[in-house]
């Protein structure tokens, strides 16, 4: 009898990872990330069953072949359960990668660390199949040749907040795929937003000189925060006779949300699946709800269209090619949503700053408001530094909003 053990598949979050079926996906986005990851790796961690002398070091296989695209193939091995944090080398895999062709193309991947290789891919020809090809320890790994898929425009992102202060929505509606049979799709989003802090303070003490420093403008009081979506989105048009979705709910998140408080952007991205590829993923899904909410298959569990030239291994993964990603990106004023704001920003009172060094206050975690004649008024630092709000000062190339000047 075979002796069985758990095993971890880690899935990177370079592609897409795991979610909930769309249909039933209801997920409210806290202010810090989505998903369950182990510290320092931005891997969501996936709990296995698996035969002993199977299920370690399988190698995982992530990315798709995408026309007119530079692509990225995360490669790692599974392993054991019992190891107390992340193996040495699991993802250090030397391999030769290349996008393969019928028509006898090829294009090689170069290596960017960790597993990952670049593919620059040009314009695949429609008439063409296509694969991922891995040569790995003298084995080959070949995933099924496709016909690249096109996949159909988004007609529009919308939001809605049905409840005074209630969370907000995000939806989505796609264009009849023009397909005879029924559309598959995968999403995925980048979110951007901007964060203004409640007071425009020009003064920056430095604890180093112990000097008050006057800016021309706040340096601190603007900033941006970017956060890319660590669920997948799968759905499908096998339920409607017109061949799309509309206002299919995406995510939500609640009003007292950073994301709610002055200027919000999300970039949706959707990519059509072959119903291999869509089960794929729903196998996921399935398999992550029954356990609890991690990712827990026995690879054989798995659908995938990768094999291997010795019969005796395996992979896990599904490469999926197409001709295009559509994208559709929203904004939201928060002058179009009812915000609640949860910071209660004050001004320090004079009795809590009398007999206090401005060393002293800014050890205890404020930062000065502003200026009178009698001296600095202080409040707390995530009232006037949106850097302790998780912002950064980098604003995105796209936003249309101009500098805060007041």
């Amino acid at each position: 009898m075979k002796k069985r053990t758990n095993i971890i598949i880690l899935i990177s979050l370079l592609g897409f990872t795991l979610s909930n079926c769309i249909d039933e996906f209801d997920a409210k986005i806290p202010d810090g990330a989505v998903g369950r990851q182990l510290p320092g790796a931005g891997h969501i961690v996936a709990e296995a069953s698996a035969d002993t002398d199977g299920g370690v070091g399988l190698l995982v296989v992530e990315g798709n072949i995408i026309s007119d695209s530079t692509v990225v193939f995360s490669l790692s091995r599974t392993f054991s359960l019992n190891e107390d944090d992340l193996p040495s080398g699991y993802n250090k895999i030397t391999a030769d990668v290349s996008v393969v062709g019928e028509d006898g193309s090829r294009i090689a991947g170069t290596s960017i660390g960790d597993g990952r290789y670049q593919v620059r891919i040009g314009t695949l020809n429609k008439q063409v199949r296509y694969g991922l090809e891995i040569v790995y320890e003298g084995d080959t790994y070949n995933s099924e040749l496709q016909y690249p898929i096109e996949t159909a425009a988004i007609e529009e992102v919308t939001f809605e907040q049905p409840e005074d202060y209630g969370d907000i929505h995000i939806r989505l509606s796609t264009r009849n795929a023009g397909a005879t049979g029924p559309a598959y799709y995968i999403w995925t989003y980048e979110e951007d937003w901007e964060v203004r802090a409640a007071f425009y303070s020009k003064w920056i003490y430095d604890p180093v000189t112990d000097e008050v420093h006057i800016y021309e403008t706040a340096p601190y009081a603007q900033g941006w925060i970017h956060a890319e979506s660590t669920k997948t989105l799968v759905g499908s048009t096998e339920s409607n006779a017109e061949n799309l979705l509309k206002n299919k709910k995406m995510y939500s998140f609640a009003s007292d949300n950073l994301r709610a408080s002055y200027y919000y952007s999300t970039l949706m991205k959707q990519r059509a699946l072959s119903k291999g590829e869509f089960e794929y993923y729903e196998n996921k899904v399935k398999l992550s709800e029954e356990m609890g909410g991690l990712f827990t298959p026995q690879p054989s569990e798995l659908p995938t269209n990768i094999t291997c030239s010795n019969s005796d291994k395996q992979a896990i993964g599904y490469v999926g090619v197409n001709m295009n990603v559509s994208e559709y990106r929203l904004y939201i004023s928060t002058n179009d949503i009812q915000y609640d704001n949860p910071y209660e920003c004050s001004l320090l009172p004079d009795g809590e700053t009398e007999n206090k060094s401005n060393y002293d206050l800014y050890i205890a975690g404020y930062r000065i408001a502003f200026s009178e004649m009698t001296g600095y008024q202080w409040a707390k630092k995530e009232c006037t530094d949106v850097r302790s709000l998780g912002a950064t000062l980098n604003k995105p190339s796209f936003w249309p909003l101009p500098d805060r000047g007041y």
